[in-house]
């Protein structure tokens, strides 16, 4: 989620916060924390799971303490204490549960991991801090996420593994804490404890909202925790392409708040007056700005070439607070100077050339105000987010910060800090959503579009030659657009020359092992104003292969290899694709000398309804020896990206098809 990290959700909890400071102070761990609890004889004997009839080990108890302590600089910090026992039953659950991972985000941190595992005979191993180490995880789609592992000692059928740890939240944002209620093993019972704050430092009172879920009510306990808690809980599995977890795990979101019942309307109507006015400060400028942005926009003739060039130039002169690009040293001075009750303006964050994927937008929207357009504050929805609607009636949901410029009767909502996307298109997860267009009046609701296929194109153009040898050896140019562009440029944007090509072989290694590429291009990287490009010399080896007087291969060569992304014969979850595309192949063969097609049959073409749609033409020159492939693929026409589970056979029906004709092969003969 793209927040700023340095407000709190309610901006009007000022004095909330400097009387949650005063109360705050430093407690004690939980007691269970500091010594294992007994293991009962109904769990040493307990021989299968209660939850999941098929599952290998099944978490008995999951406790959870939420401590909150004030820290010496006056911040508050946030300590979850977590207590987990399981059983393991079968060689399946002794394989899962061998190898535990805490996954853990930005602001946060897991430390003071203890564990041991408890074996049927009653002796007791110990968990070593040697086999306790951190790492990456890489999930579908390349998302990296860090993880704190271990390795459980003596796991075996009928062992009880318990483990614990702290987890420690660096966030000032005590109005909410969000309590994951499920996990990758089924759970028998999950429980959190919190200690309100007293009601002699604030009116607002305690309140818990599940999702995917059922809790029980809060119970005081007698150590002045209230508990609450959700049983039989399946365990959570991972799909590719799933809609984000909030929308699909079981969790709870605790939070403050003053009235439990809000009338939408009113409410949202109240937030987006109060968020304009917070903003409409933060645009002040300056006269070096207001002088930046009529050199921008000098040679713009409409309002659409004057919002490219603000963007182009925000992206130019205000670097990312959390990027590469900026040293520790800068960006420990500008953490300094953050004002502590407002926003900075957009003169202050020019100046510094360095602000908050937030700041860049109140730059942004401040200069198109410059330029004569009509710009504010949008408050956007996210899609790696709960599915939000105005029903939900919590601006906690409503976190990023976009800008919105009117043209005509239309707003259109921009995100300037997406440096690696074309100007004019939001992020994926921005696309399709809702978004609150600020006013001191009259606040408004829209929806942002989806970008349509033509928006996010991979353009491919190959003169290939095919010899005797089987090798294959010619030109590739490769054009990638928006969202297909941005997923490159991610990869490669801050890598030296060298490190490109190399990335780019690696890539092309998959498809063609051991290929050898020379005479390597690749333009604009660093300048999402244009299209991303790729120009190379493929060389590579073994691509036909020959049975007795024939030759086979693959005539679709840059997606031969490409598998289909879904594979299970069945799917528990909706299907979400991340945006809609187009894919163009147009690749000329020159065949050997000597050989000829013994057919230039194609598998055809696909059609899916709305959604778009698969064409493949493959033609032969006699003559030139030539063979030249069409291929057209169109996914995600009129926003066709979300899918029920039901669903599932017909969308792997479609990719299986689009993977057969993919890998299509042609057979070569001697020729007549």
């Amino acid at each position: 989620m793209r927040v700023s990290r340095f407000r709190a959700i309610f901006v009007t909890t000022g004095m909330l916060l400097s009387s949650v400071g005063a109360w705050a102070q430093k407690e004690m761990a939980p007691l269970e924390f500091a010594n294992w609890q007994p293991v009962t004889e109904e769990e040493k004997q307990l021989k299968s799971p209660r939850v999941e009839p098929d599952a290998g080990a099944e978490i008995l108890f999951w406790h959870v303490h939420i401590v909150d302590q004030r820290m010496s600089d006056g911040d508050l910090q946030r300590n979850l204490y977590h207590y987990i026992r399981m059983k393991v039953f079968d060689e399946k659950g002794k394989q899962k549960a061998a190898t535990i991972d805490l996954e853990y985000g930005d602001r946060s941190a897991i430390l003071d991991v203890t564990g041991r595992t408890v074996k049927p005979d009653g002796s007791v191993l110990e968990l070593q801090k040697t086999a306790i180490f951190q790492r990456d995880l890489v999930r579908a789609g390349r998302l990296r996420q860090k993880v704190t592992s271990f390795a459980m000692p003596g796991v075996e059928p009928g062992a009880i593994v318990e483990y614990r740890w702290r987890e420690r939240l660096d966030d000032n944002r005590i109005m909410y804490v969000r309590l994951p209620m499920q996990r990758d093993f089924p759970i028998e019972k999950v429980t959190y404890y919190v200690k309100p704050l007293p009601g002699q430092y604030t009116s607002f009172h305690m309140n818990l909202v599940p999702f995917n879920c059922k809790l029980s009510a809060f119970k005081l306990e007698n150590d002045g925790y209230n508990s609450t808690s959700a049983e039989n809980i399946p365990a959570f599995h991972d799909e590719p392409f799933a809609p984000s977890k909030p929308n699909l795990e079981a969790w709870a979101l605790l939070r403050y708040m003053q009235d439990d019942r809000r009338e939408p309307d009113k409410y949202w109507n109240g937030v987006g007056k109060q968020r304009y006015g917070e903003m409409k400060a933060a645009l002040k400028m300056n006269d070096e700005l207001k002088a930046a942005v009529h050199e921008a926009t000098a040679s713009a003739k409409t309002d659409e070439e004057k919002v490219t060039s603000i963007v182009s130039w925000v992206r130019k002169n205000i670097r990312d607070l959390f990027s590469s690009d900026v040293t520790d040293a800068e960006r420990g001075a500008v953490i300094a100077k953050m004002p502590k009750d407002r926003y900075r303006n957009a003169a202050e964050i020019s100046k510094s050339g360095i602000g908050t994927d937030d700041e860049m937008n109140i730059v942004f929207a401040a200069m198109a105000l410059e330029a004569g357009m009509d710009a504010r504050p949008a408050f956007v929805a996210d899609w790696g987010e709960v599915n939000f609607g105005p029903r939900l009636t919590d601006r906690y949901f409503l976190q990023n910060i976009a800008m919105a410029v009117k043209s005509g009767d239309t707003w259109r909502v921009y995100d300037v800090s997406r440096k690696m996307l074309q100007p004019g298109l939001l992020s994926w997860r921005e696309e399709g959503v809702y978004a609150l267009i600020t006013d001191p009046s009259k606040p408004v609701f829209i929806q942002t579009p989806p970008s349509p296929p033509e928006a996010s194109e991979e353009f491919r153009n190959a003169s290939l030659e095919l010899a005797l040898d089987g090798s294959l050896d010619g030109s590739v140019a490769e054009t990638f657009t928006g969202h297909r562009a941005e997923e490159r440029r991610s990869e490669i944007q801050r890598q030296s020359d060298a490190k490109r090509e190399e990335w780019l072989k690696d890539e092309l290694g998959r498809l063609f092992p051991g290929a050898e590429l020379s005479e390597v291009s690749i333009q604009n990287v660093d300048d999402s104003t244009k299209p991303l490009q790729f120009r190379y010399h493929l060389h590579a080896d073994g691509f036909a292969q020959g049975t007795g007087k024939r030759m086979f291969f693959q005539p679709i060569a840059f997606k031969r290899a490409i598998a289909s992304p879904f594979t299970a014969s069945e799917r528990r979850q909706p299907i979400q694709l991340r945006y809609a595309y187009h894919e163009i192949d147009h690749l000329v063969i020159k065949l050997p000398a000597g050989l000829e097609l013994d057919s230039a049959d194609s598998p055809g073409n696909i059609g899916f309804g709305n959604a778009g749609g698969y064409q493949l033409k493959i033609t032969i020159n006699k003559k030139a020896r030539e063979l030249t492939v069409d291929r057209d693929l169109v996914f995600g026409k009129n926003g066709a990206l979300y899918f029920e589970a039901k669903d599932y056979p017909t969308i792997k029906k479609v990719f299986d098809e689009i993977q057969r004709r993919d890998s299509h092969s042609l057979a070569l003969k001697e020729a007549q």
